[in-house]
């Protein structure tokens, strides 16, 4: 583990340790909690009260997306594994996990709330954020997705969509699929977790801003816009 305090610190790492090679690349995730378990969001959601089941209905709640999405999806004709990368960019709890190619989207997304998870009072914790930086070996983008679709697939696996949606272009954005999505994920390969202190994270996501990586860059729609004017405009983190 590492610790990087300025976004000079990062490009010094990265270009020093996280270069691609002929074999391997490096893809990035950020969250706020150093705390926080690679378990995808639908691993850790609880089904609703009025039903006996200990897990949460996860084909329905795709078949519900996709009949209501309709007039708003941005691209036709798309697949299940398109479908699931659209709803997991939009907040829908999935069997995804958010990667990204960029170091900088991965630092955003890191330092982007003041506070990422709490204590069992409910109080903010104030906890240091991180970074992890994971080689792994390159896909051939020639190979088949597994034909029993995002939902049954027997291991899981990297995922590299086509850019279905605005967001997935503007954040560099990949994915894993996990076949087991209420257990905690171990990469493969070489991971680096990269720490960021929690006192850095205000002065680091206005560093960003001034390098053209803030909220309605990476979310360009007028929900992003709108965030980001309210984060200029107004006294937050």
């Amino acid at each position: 583990m590492c610790t990087i305090r300025s976004i000079a610190e990062l490009s010094t790492l990265v270009e020093s340790r996280f270069r691609d090679d002929r074999s391997t690349t490096v893809i990035y995730r950020g969250h706020g909690a150093a705390s926080f378990r690679l378990r995808p969001k639908v691993g850790r959601a609880l089904p609703p009260e009025n039903t006996n089941s200990k897990v949460v209905n996860e084909s329905l709640m795709l078949e519900l997306f996709r009949r209501q999405s309709v007039d708003r999806v941005e691209v036709a004709n798309i697949n299940d594994w398109e479908l699931l990368a659209i709803a997991q960019h939009h907040g829908l709890p999935t069997r995804l996990l958010d990667w990204t190619r960029s170091p900088l989207v991965a630092l955003y997304f890191g330092v982007c709330k003041e506070c990422e998870s709490r204590h069992k009072d409910g109080r903010p914790r104030r906890e240091d954020a991180e970074i992890l930086a994971w080689r792994c070996c390159k896909e051939d983008l020639s190979n088949p997705l597994p034909a029993s679709g995002p939902l049954r697939i027997a291991k899981t696996i990297r995922y590299i969509p086509r850019m279905v949606t605005s967001r997935l272009r503007a954040q560099s954005g990949v994915f894993t699929v996990h076949s087991k999505p209420a257990e905690d994920f171990v990469p493969d390969g070489s991971l680096v977790r990269i720490r960021i202190p929690f006192k850095e994270r205000k002065d680091l996501k206005r560093s960003l801003f001034q390098h053209g990586v803030h909220e309605a860059v990476l979310f360009p729609d007028l929900d992003g816009l709108a965030r980001h004017i309210e984060w200029c405009q107004t006294r937050s983190h």
